[in-house]
């Protein structure tokens, strides 16, 4: 095998994986429990590989063991999305006001807005380009750090992101909307107005996740 290509994925990788994007497709207001007779039948991975998965999502954060059940899946809270939301606000305030005064980031920022726009059908798909359209913005900023720090809330707003998309009509048209402000809010040169931008932006995404709406039936990913 050459050195410059990548080794093949492991089973309990691949299903560590397929796992971590069940889990981070759940809508936030959601719980589910995790069976690993079911998860290993969906998945066409055995158990053993499943079991080892659960254990690392179990210590990313991501589930609870529960005695004689299995793997929980907790739904998010208020104080969950305020959090995130807040975390949010602090670093990409920071990196849009950065990367503005310092001409960045390139053209890859409206190659991402097209992507996003092109997936309004799909909220999961629209909410992971969601996800790298701020990134792209909080990595071209260049602080390892706070980019780690970020990455470190992609599940909660993929989770987030998917319920709120889905619940609201028309918010994926003012998401691409908001988002196309940004990328002209940092073409300006001006720190302010990218800040402006992205703190508007930032806020209605917060007063939709936060409006009062009928909980979602739990799925029937994996259940005992």
């Amino acid at each position: 095998m050459s050195i410059f290509q990548k080794p093949a994925q492991t089973a309990p990788e691949t299903a560590y994986l397929w796992l971590r994007q069940e889990i981070s497709s759940l809508p936030w207001d959601q719980e589910a429990f995790l069976s690993e007779n079911s998860i290993a039948e969906a998945s066409g991975i055995s158990r053993t590989p499943v079991r080892e998965a659960l254990l690392r999502l179990e210590a990313a954060g991501l589930v609870r063991r529960v005695p004689h059940k299995g793997a929980f899946v907790p739904a998010l809270t208020g104080q969950d999305i305020d959090a995130m939301m807040e975390v949010r606000r602090v670093i990409e305030d920071w990196a849009a006001r950065k990367v503005t005064a310092a001409g960045l980031p390139g053209p890859e920022l409206e190659e991402f807005l097209e992507q996003q726009a092109a997936a309004l059908g799909d909220p999961v798909a629209f909410i992971e380009r969601d996800i790298r359209f701020h990134q792209c913005i909080v990595a071209a900023a260049g602080n390892p750090v706070f980019e780690e720090v970020y990455e470190s809330q992609r599940f909660k707003q993929l989770r987030m992101g998917v319920k709120a998309i889905l619940d609201s009509d028309g918010r994926s048209d003012h998401v691409v909307a908001e988002h196309r402000a940004i990328v002209e809010a940092i073409r300006s040169g001006d720190p302010e107005r990218a800040s402006a931008a992205i703190r508007g932006h930032l806020d209605t995404t917060l007063t939709v996740l936060k409006a009062p709406r009928t909980p979602s039936p739990t799925p029937p990913i994996a259940a005992p």
